[in-house]
């Protein structure tokens, strides 16, 4: 038996049902105007994936040298491969040249599963070293150092080269933190949940998503960050307010 947590399941659900919501609205509706209500949606489900992926990378143990590399090949041949071969052969049918959705900077649409893999091969090299350091706190703040210079790509001119679009160096740099706080998030639930138990904090990142999305004058990170933490502590707060509920559902392995 294998346990889940229930409350990352629903948030994952939700993300899962806004996509459908906004590609129906989008390609196939063909409603190109927006509203607070989709600014605020979108806001979240790109963002809570990220969170979740990377909430749900972290383990605890520490992987030897084989094993860091099974997992890197396990991402390459469960994301890369099958995106690349899809890919290629759509590219191929629709356009008759299967370079072109190496080319383009949205791979087609297909470009979320080849920056998860980018992240997570990041993610599992850093693990792997850094489990090499014993202060967790230093790890931490090594993950976190990482994560904004990689975002720092995303503020200068090199994410509109056109070798940029090929290694998606725009999607990857720009989603990277919200991986990387879904990890550290993980790392230190105890921590997190410790603090988002204090009604003062919670109200705090509320009215800083609410504000952030609604109105504007808060930076667009602060603002995604804020959102998925808010989601995060609703969904959970509303699933321990029933006691029929377990938080830990056990699920029969895939």
């Amino acid at each position: 038996m294998k346990e889940r947590l229930l409350y990352i399941d629903v948030l994952r659900g939700i993300a899962i049902l806004i996509v459908i919501y906004s590609h129906i609205l989008l390609f196939c509706v063909g409603y190109s105007e927006t509203s607070a209500l989709t600014n605020f949606l979108r806001l979240y489900f790109l963002n809570g994936f990220f969170f979740i992926s990377g909430f749900m990378a972290y383990k605890t143990f520490t992987p030897n040298l084989l094993e860091m590399l099974k997992n890197l090949w396990k991402k390459i041949a469960t994301l890369l491969i099958p995106t690349l071969i899809t890919g290629g052969l759509y590219s191929a049918y629709v356009h008759e040249n299967p370079f072109y959705f190496l080319a383009d900077s949205a791979k087609c649409g297909y470009w979320f599963t080849i920056a998860l893999c980018i992240m997570m091969s990041i993610y599992t090299i850093e693990d792997f070293l850094l489990k090499k350091i014993k202060n967790r706190y230093l790890q931490s703040a090594i993950i976190f150092f990482v994560a904004g210079l990689i975002y720092s790509c995303h503020k200068t001119g090199m994410v509109s080269t056109a070798w940029a679009d090929y290694l998606l160096l725009g999607g990857t740099s720009y989603y990277f933190p919200m991986f990387t706080i879904g990890v550290l998030c993980k790392k230190h639930i105890e921590l997190f949940h410790k603090y988002l138990d204090i009604p003062l904090v919670k109200t705090s990142i509320f009215l800083i998503a609410m504000f952030g999305a609604l109105i504007g004058h808060i930076p667009l990170l602060i603002t995604s960050i804020t959102v998925v933490i808010s989601t995060y502590f609703i969904i959970k707060d509303i699933l321990n307010n029933y006691p029929e509920i377990n938080e830990f559902q056990h699920l029969p392995p895939p």
